[in-house]
């Protein structure tokens, strides 16, 4: 999706092109709407076992980061801002009022800056398996090597990090898929999303946010291991800490029900209905 094919939809109108909208299906109607973001490497079929637990009481849209699934043919972006703006013009021609946003990684950085850039769109904010800032070269070295050898070079080690070893060896299906799903990424658009996490840093406005904030991570994950999130937490006015057990870093493909339980809560302020799910 490009950010100029969103169209207005109003509050029960046909979703925007390319973004997929699942509508509540509780009896009492939608308590709101979740944006959800996705992780560099994957598509919206990411949250495919959330969303069901999810749309008892909320509506739920999700969509393409430039370069991934459907949106292969858009712009490059220049940068996290322009990513972020992507999300408030998906935000705004929903026409749902103010969402609660939740990110996951790459997802989860530009969820921080949306909020803080557009408070009032923002009803409450969730960033899982996230850092506020990571290490340059590390993501500059990882554009050259997919540039120079395509996705086959990177799947094995990132695979590694996006699931933890007892559910690689239980869930070796799930493992395939999402081997597959980064495998089918678009090169290019997978490097320039290294680019912009190289240069992306978004701990200046943590401190400057409003938004209920619940901050998410896997136990055992090696990418944005559980120091970054507390770090997040710590420098935020309204956040709470939760840390999934036994999960790496692609904690909504690995632990769907827990994520969407925490998710939930935290959307309807009930933390107490996570912890008992």
């Amino acid at each position: 999706m490009s950010a100029g094919d969103v169209t207005h939809i109003g509050r029960r109108g046909a979703p925007p092109s390319g973004v997929v909208l699942d509508r509540a299906t509780g009896p009492h109607g939608a308590a709101g709407t979740m944006v959800l973001l996705n992780s560099l490497g994957t598509t919206t079929a990411l949250w495919d076992d959330v969303v069901p637990f999810l749309t008892d009481s909320l509506d739920v849209a999700r969509f393409d980061q430039r370069g991934h699934g459907n949106a292969t043919d858009s712009a490059a972006p220049q940068g996290i801002d322009e990513l972020v703006d992507d999300v408030l013009r998906v935000v705004d021609r929903l026409d749902a009022g103010p969402v609660h946003l939740a990110g996951i990684s790459i997802g989860g950085m530009i969820a921080i800056r949306a909020a803080r850039r557009a408070p009032g769109r923002v009803s409450s904010l969730a960033v899982m398996c996230c850092a506020a800032v990571l290490d340059r070269r590390s993501w500059i070295a990882r554009a050259g090597l997919v540039r120079r050898r395509g996705m086959a070079a990177i799947v094995p080690p990132v695979l590694d990090r996006w699931f933890a070893p007892e559910f690689r060896r239980e869930r070796p299906d799930v493992v395939r898929a999402y081997a597959d799903m980064l495998g089918s990424t678009d090169p290019e658009g997978y490097a320039i999303g290294c680019d912009v996490l190289a240069d992306a840093d978004v701990r200046d406005g943590l401190g400057r946010i409003d938004a209920r904030t619940l901050v998410l991570g896997g136990a055992e994950d090696p990418a944005t291991p559980p120091h970054e999130q507390r770090a997040i937490a710590r420098a935020m006015r309204r956040a709470r800490l939760e840390i999934l057990p036994g999960v790496a870093h692609l904690a909504p493909a690995a632990a769907p029900e827990e994520v969407a339980a925490a998710l939930k809560a935290h959307a309807l302020d009930r933390p107490g209905d996570a912890a008992r799910t």
